[in-house]
């Protein structure tokens, strides 16, 4: 891994930024070795398996990594912050076009092709609209590019979209710091009052998560604060996170979601300095996931369905769940994933991003 100056990394943090000003665009390492833990995350919530019925093994998996979308992203709304020091919203958007966009539209086409020729609508979609297969092609094109409801992981797309416009709003929160205040009564609504429901339910998606969005830019400007802090009080954070795990393995059913929640705006905290206090450590695997992270994201789904087509053919169904499948069937998608994307940044280069995020 190259040499890379830390921003409040190593064992002195840098000064303190004023309230009001952003920091400088320096490399964090931390944040970036917690891109790719996230991306483990989101990958390893993925597997498709035939699970026992009320298996403890399915239930603590599920605990551990399904919403992780939370932590990727916290670690959007953190580097958009640290990164917002020159803001210039045209440039922006322009990249966020160019990186997100762009690569966005191309692999949704073969996806979208293969779902009109099929008529094969997900699930999802068929709850909300029963007729779904008999609108015109042109509408149900809108609908899965507008919504990400084509495929499972593509609904992260259009909802992120509506932070990147609404840049500017939250750029003004970021240089007013009091208006951080709202982050109390947005937990109250991402636990409360609009949770995580259809995730095709752009708008509500947005709402419920705008939360953990603005946190992660919270936590970017006082970052220096935040590992003072932590560098103090370092066990309870630990303690918390950890117990948040096992609150969620016995809380009712009507408060999952919530605890769910919760735990993983705890683990963003856990991990943000634990990755900086033992940066040194943290192995060159993680630095390659998380240099691939948004290229995983996007590709990383095809070969979930390919997993699950293999398992059809020899089962007639999914494979049995067990935590050896789940460990088997990881590698069978983030390995072929990782070497897809390396082959594709050799042959394209500077423009790979256009066509598959990194």
């Amino acid at each position: 891994m190259q040499q890379i100056i830390p921003a409040s990394g190593g064992i002195n943090p840098a000064p303190a930024a004023t309230a009001s000003t952003p920091k400088s665009k320096t490399f964090l390492n931390y944040i970036h070795h917690f891109r790719g833990i996230a991306i483990l995350y989101v990958v390893a919530a993925h597997p498709l398996l035939q699970w026992a019925e009320g298996s403890p093994m399915e239930k603590i998996l599920n605990i551990i990594f399904q919403n992780s979308t939370v932590m990727f992203i916290f670690i959007a709304g953190y580097l958009f912050q640290h990164l917002s020091a020159k803001f210039e919203y045209k440039d922006y958007l322009v990249k966020k076009l160019q990186g997100v966009i762009c690569p966005y539209i191309l692999l949704s086409i073969p996806i979208i092709v293969a779902r009109l020729i099929s008529g094969n609508v997900p699930g999802n979609t068929l709850d909300v609209y029963p007729d779904f297969a008999s609108f015109p092609a042109w509408k149900q094109i809108g609908y899965y590019l507008l919504h990400g409801a084509h495929m499972q992981p593509f609904w992260f797309i259009p909802m992120i979209t509506l932070y990147y416009l609404g840049a500017p709003i939250l750029i003004y929160i970021d240089r007013h710091p009091r208006w951080y205040w709202v982050l109390l009564p947005l937990f109250v609504v991402s636990t409360v009052l609009v949770q995580r429901a259809a995730l095709a339910d752009t708008f509500r998606m947005a709402i419920h998560f705008l939360f953990v969005y603005l946190f992660g830019m919270f936590m970017s400007h006082y970052k220096d604060r935040y590992l003072e802090f932590a560098k103090k009080y370092w066990l309870p954070i630990t303690v918390l996170s950890f117990l948040s795990l096992a609150v969620n393995f016995y809380v009712p059913a009507r408060y999952y979601d919530p605890a769910d929640f919760t735990q993983k705006i705890l683990f963003s905290c856990f991990y943000i300095y634990w990755l900086w206090k033992l940066e040194r450590y943290v192995p060159k695997v993680i630095n390659i996931l998380a240099t691939l992270s948004f290229g995983i994201f996007f590709v990383h789904y095809f070969f979930v369905l390919l997993q699950r087509s293999v398992s059809y053919k020899i089962y007639g169904h999914e494979m049995p769940g067990n935590l050896f499948s789940w460990a088997l069937c990881n590698l069978f998608v983030l390995v072929p994933t990782v070497l897809i994307l390396m082959a594709a940044r050799k042959v394209f280069g500077k423009y790979s991003k256009y066509f598959v995020g990194c």
